[in-house]
């Protein structure tokens, strides 16, 4: 869903890269490095497809680049870069590839970078009167919120034409301060010269190629015949960001927090729309509130709620749901979905064409008009949506990074997830933390692993050998054994900045430098340690827990396994007690929690056992 480049506040480049002079004991932006997948088919290999016909349109609203249209050389596609973007997403174009590598280890290196072509467009049947009237439009900015490029920066269009030879028809250089709040919009014609069934357009950009910099966005790209130099609106109404959230700061609140919270923490929602006809058009909004798993409507936010006044021609307009009053809570963990729609009357795209109306309905306007959210109601407080925008880290041996998070009534801490974000980084060690006061010494620490994973979204979960009780505001984050960037992952979606605190020099400081959330999550439970006596709904009785020798299971079962805190089964020694009573020997084992599964008939129970 979002880009997978990111920026620098410093124009630092990655810990595996050329790196300039950077002090040490700086909270700093970072490029987020990929794992290198394999190559899925060179270019000409991609070539081989049959030429795309008019007309080309792409808004880049859907998650990723669709490579029906396109050949992509290191661009991505984000919902989150532009400022005041014409629909939903843009195209980022920048020094560092789709995999979030630079084009060159050199600090200074300028040259070409990302580019993205169209795949072939059949332009061999117009008719003479038809010539003339083919025109390319698009969107663009410098920067966005993304690195702005230098005046000796350009982004390039090029046309490719009969004789097979790639022509510039197009360019603007950085250095554009003004532009980097709105978006521009261009119309080009494409001359009887590029007229041929293999017709290409290429967007290119230069500028520095060791890292994120020199940034330009691209948006709403139309080809079509039957249009003029001043055929530069659309019969289409879009929506142009995601939504706001629910829960104000946060992505995700604990179910259990969300019981005893006040009804009035659902916040309503805002999103923005953009008019793209050259006209006023009467529109209506809804905002839906669905249970994913089963698709059920949970509550009817706004049903088709009129925009008043009437949208005008070419307007940009923001909209705020209604309350959302007391929503009924789901009876155990779950998802739920928040849809935003508008009812314009888009449809295909179509044209007017000697008094004819001639409809493609391979350009469907309608895809801009709904946003989808995912609100999870688990165990776990969440500030991030979930997808990596960019890093950030810290630089400092013994340095400390942590998020802030609060609860109503005091709670016990389960369980900390952390996105790391370097592929090169897997195994490498720090301290995971949790302190109920930055000014005194941690109330947890273990040390822990980075492990590897497959995706870079992909959270990496460390349960705690013991639930740890906090109250109020809390703190929880880790400490690094390096001087080299621990890279984390950054969420760009909304600035949680103030959330986020560092230590490198023996005091915290609360970041007003990076903005975004760090991706450092923490699961909540309403229970203590463990349980100091089971009893199910079987008659099974286990005691005591915490155990540090004999733990007494009581009642009749079929069986029952140990396992150890890597899931490994244990054999341990079992002794038969009081009335039929068996005690198991953890007497020896390592601290932490194990596992104790007892079965008896249908009826299965996993209990967890605390080993002091």
């Amino acid at each position: 869903m979002h880009n997978t480049k990111v920026i620098f506040l410093f124009f630092l480049v990655g810990v595996f890269w050329a790196l300039p002079e950077v002090s040490f004991g700086q909270f700093q932006v970072l490029p987020t490095p990929q794992k290198h997948f394999q190559e899925t088919g060179n270019i000409s290999e991609r070539l081989m497809q049959e030429s795309l016909p008019l007309p080309f349109w792409d808004d880049f609203s859907k998650s990723g680049i669709d490579s029906k249209k396109w050949i992509n050389e290191g661009a991505t596609q984000s919902f989150t870069i532009g400022n005041a973007p014409p629909s939903l997403g843009v195209l980022l174009m920048d020094g560092v590839d789709e995999r979030g590598r630079p084009y060159s280890n050199v600090l200074v290196q300028q040259g070409l970078n990302d580019r993205i072509t169209s795949q072939p467009i059949n332009l061999s049947n117009l008719s003479p009167q038809e010539s003339n009237t083919v025109f390319l439009s698009f969107h663009w900015q410098p920067g966005g919120k993304a690195e702005m490029p230098d005046f000796n920066d350009d982004l390039t269009l090029f046309f490719l034409n009969k004789n097979g030879i790639w022509e510039q028809v197009w360019t603007v250089s950085g250095d554009l301060t003004a532009e980097q709040l709105f978006f521009t919009q261009e119309i080009i014609q494409v001359s009887e010269s590029f007229h041929h069934e293999n017709f290409q357009f290429r967007f290119q950009v230069s500028g520095r190629s060791s890292g994120p910099f020199d940034s330009w966005l691209l948006d709403y790209i139309y080809l079509n015949k039957n249009r003029n130099s001043n055929n530069l609106f659309v019969p289409d109404r879009a929506l142009t960001q995601t939504n706001s959230r629910p829960f104000g700061k946060y992505t995700a609140i604990p179910l259990a927090e969300l019981r005893r919270s006040p009804p009035n923490i659902w916040q309503n929602i805002s999103n923005e729309f953009k008019n793209l006809e050259n006209r006023f058009r009467a529109m209506e909004y809804s905002v839906v509130l669905k249970n994913l798993t089963t698709g059920a409507t949970i509550r009817r936010i706004n049903d088709n709620t009129p925009f008043n006044p009437v949208p005008l021609a070419n307007e940009r307009r923001r909209f705020t749901s209604n309350n959302f009053g007391t929503i009924p809570l789901p009876p155990q963990e779950s998802d739920l979905e928040l849809i935003t729609y508008i009812s314009s009357g888009d449809r295909f795209l179509f044209q007017v064409i000697n008094g004819d109306s001639v409809i493609f309905r391979n350009v469907d306007l309608r895809v801009n008009d709904t946003v989808k959210t995912i609100v999870p109601i688990r165990d776990f407080f969440a500030y991030d949506d979930g997808l990596v925008d960019y890093s950030a880290g810290i630089n400092q041996r013994n340095g400390m990074l942590a998020n802030r998070f609060e609860v109503s009534e005091p709670a016990y801490v389960k369980g900390i997830s952390i996105n790391f974000t370097n592929f090169n980084q897997f195994n490498s060690i720090v301290d995971l933390m949790i302190w109920n006061n930055l000014s005194n010494q941690p109330v947890y620490t273990k040390e822990i692993f980075i492990p590897e994973k497959d995706n870079l979204n992909d959270f990496a979960y460390f349960e705690l050998e013991e639930n740890v009780r906090v109250d109020d505001t809390f703190f929880v984050g880790f400490m690094q054994f390096t001087n080299d960037f621990i890279y984390v992952g950054l969420d760009k979606t909304y600035d949680n900045g103030s959330e986020v605190f560092f230590n490198v020099s023996g005091s915290w400081q609360q970041n007003n430098i990076v903005k975004g959330s760090l991706m450092i999550r923490v699961h909540l439970t309403e229970n203590p340690i463990v349980e100091e006596q089971i009893e199910t709904n079987a008659g099974f009785k286990v005691y005591p827990n915490p155990v540090t020798d004999w733990l007494i299971l009581e009642g009749e079962m079929d069986d029952f396994t140990v396992l150890d805190p890597y899931g490994r089964a244990l054999n341990l020694p079992v002794e038969m007690g009081k009335d039929e009573s068996k005690m198991i020997n953890f007497a020896g084992l390592q601290r932490g929690i194990y596992l104790l599964n007892i079965r008896k008939g249908e009826e299965q129970k996993s209990i967890r056992i605390l080993v002091k």
